[in-house]
């Protein structure tokens, strides 16, 4: 049996302008985000484990939120597979801007059509490949427990698709709040045993 913990990051610059914010954007935390930090992390360390393996998306702001919630960092591995999705020429403007120029895109995109690539970007169904690649890849590493650091889009397709078991994607689970927690347990069956948790 594995147990799998999932971390939204916190309130980013560019969360905080409604702006499109991907794989392809190495945005900051803010006031916000450092705030929810603070807010939240001795409930978040309650509800984790003593020991598991620290599995960080590369990008700042998951850097930034492991850090701020002085997660235990001796088995820590960065992995690019738990990336944000990547919106390409969409990442860093409004979704009223990239509406004018890509409606149909757009549309589609919030449809949740799993096959849709933005300009320069990637599909939803790609996320939910690399996100099942990696969590069945550190459910069967040696580590009885995993914690994740990840992004809102990434955590909400990859749990999806996990939960669905090779059936055809639709997105089951909307995007986590900031610096939530969500838990699944792999055994002989995948059990989400709850979904973006917040602490206060």
């Amino acid at each position: 049996m594995t147990n799998l913990y999932f971390i939204r990051h916190a309130h980013t610059t560019l969360n905080g302008k409604r702006l499109f914010q991907g794989g392809q954007t190495n945005s900051e935390l803010d006031e916000v985000g450092q705030q929810q930090l603070s807010d939240a992390r001795v409930g978040m360390q309650a509800s984790l484990p003593d020991n598991y393996l620290l599995v960080c998306s590369p990008l700042i702001r998951t850097k930034e939120t492991a850090k701020g919630l002085h997660l235990k960092n001796n088995n820590l591995i960065f992995d690019e597979r738990i990336k944000e999705i990547g919106f390409g020429t969409w990442e860093g403007r409004s979704l009223e801007d990239v509406k004018r120029e890509f409606p149909e895109d757009v549309d589609r995109y919030y449809k949740n059509d799993p096959l849709m690539i933005p300009q320069n970007g990637e599909s939803i169904q790609s996320v939910a490949d690399r996100m099942v690649e990696a969590i069945n890849y550190y459910a069967k590493s040696e580590y009885e427990n995993v914690v994740f650091v990840s992004h809102g889009n990434s955590i909400s397709i990859g749990l999806s698709a996990l939960l669905l078991e090779g059936a055809p994607f639709r997105r089951i689970l909307a995007i986590p709040n900031n610096v939530s927690l969500s838990k699944v347990v792999m055994d002989d069956q995948i059990s989400l045993k709850y979904y973006s948790r917040i602490f206060k």
